[in-house]
């Protein structure tokens, strides 16, 4: 054994984590744009189709399959949007689509802003992403309390509410209330809402109460402002109280940090000098896989060396003579063969480990893939 340089593993682990981090952006980081349906000739038009929002109102009809059954969605069939995306090292993976809190400027009055308060959720049940019919997969929803508060009431089987929803903004984000679709509910749910519909701030405005069917009253869904593309990085604006509040002539050109004032002023990357009012926080998912390595040598195992410095002469003697006076050899890195006997790793380690013919050392090997 003492001559055999390698030997199989003690054991092996494959696992995979989630690591956590919180990142806030502000100040010219978060940049917005402004995105119209309508306008045919701006190249902007073009994220509507990249996002799967609706590029023309008869591409999600309200009398269609999937808007009956979804007329939550139905209230992103809008004609402007604002995007606004996240810098690349800013998120690694994904985003927790439960996580984000957007401080999005706001005008407030004829030339102050102020920042209004937007945050994630998901319909059905809160978890970290989920799939829809009409935008695709990893997306989250956002909402706001100064738009429309979460719709009160019961839904039905697991998802039947138990504790009192107020408000969307919750801390810590994971006891934020999941949104109600409109297929979450059964007939004894429709009216458990009782607050009139007037009192509801649409997205669209040839919905009305009746929709999708004249037996339903009152305040059937909750209505996003918008939503996040999580695996991508962008929020979506769509929410027309939101977007045609933008304070464009009151930012700066991310391009030349110029002040975007005037009548001709732009609406494509402007961010805002002011972290109070222009502000995204939320939580970043990386994923590791790691493999874990149990490497042991044994008494007797791996006491030659061939390095220059060791005497091999002397240690061959001793061996020879059975008297196993070695002198003991400095473990300074480690080897990993495939079954080929191809070395595919190479632990370093940061100082010398003493390997003599009777002691016995483990090693601890993680490999991030």
């Amino acid at each position: 054994m003492a001559n055999i340089p390698y030997k199989n593993i003690t054991s092996l682990i494959s696992t995979k984590q989630d690591v956590v981090s919180i990142k806030e952006i502000n100040l010219s980081a978060l940049t917005y744009t402004l995105c119209d349906r309508t306008d045919l000739l701006a190249k902007e038009t073009n994220y509507f189709p990249s996002f799967k929002v609706p590029h023309e109102y008869d591409s999600f009809k309200s009398g269609s399959t999937l808007s009956l059954s979804n007329p939550e969605l139905q209230q992103l069939n809008v004609d402007k949007m604002v995007i606004s995306p996240i810098p690349l090292e800013y998120y690694s993976e994904i985003i927790d689509g439960r996580s984000i809190t957007f401080t999005v400027p706001q005008l407030s009055g004829t030339s102050s802003i102020s920042g209004l308060t937007v945050v994630s959720s998901t319909y059905s049940e809160l978890k970290k992403s989920q799939d829809s019919p009409l935008l695709g997969n990893n997306i989250a929803f956002l909402f706001c309390d100064d738009i429309n508060l979460p719709r009160t009431g019961d839904t039905i089987g697991a998802n039947t509410t138990t504790l009192p929803r107020t408000t969307w903004d919750v801390t810590p984000f994971v006891d934020r209330p999941q949104a109600h679709a409109y297929s979450d509910l059964n007939s004894n749910d429709i009216n458990t809402d009782t607050r009139p519909w007037s009192a509801v701030t649409l997205a669209v405005d040839y919905i009305d109460e009746s929709y999708p069917t004249n037996t339903n009253q009152g305040y059937n869904y909750d209505i996003p402002v918008g939503f996040a593309v999580l695996d991508k990085g962008f929020m979506v604006l769509t929410h027309p109280d939101i977007v045609d509040n933008i304070p464009w002539d009151q930012g700066f050109s991310a391009q030349t940090n110029a002040a975007n004032t005037g009548s001709g002023s732009g609406t494509t990357s402007i961010y805002i000098n002011d972290a109070t009012v222009s502000k995204l926080k939320f939580t970043d998912i990386n994923i590791n896989f790691r493999t874990s390595v149990i490497c042991i040598a044994l008494p007797t195992e791996f006491v030659f060396s061939t390095n220059p410095s060791w005497d091999l002469a002397y240690n061959i003697l001793e061996l020879d003579n059975a008297t196993n006076g070695f002198e003991p050899v400095q473990v300074t890195e480690i080897g990993l063969y495939n079954v080929d006997q191809e070395l595919i790793a190479v632990a370093k380690l940061d100082r010398p480990v003493e390997k003599n013919y009777t002691n016995l050392i483990t090693f601890n090997l993680n490999i991030d893939v």
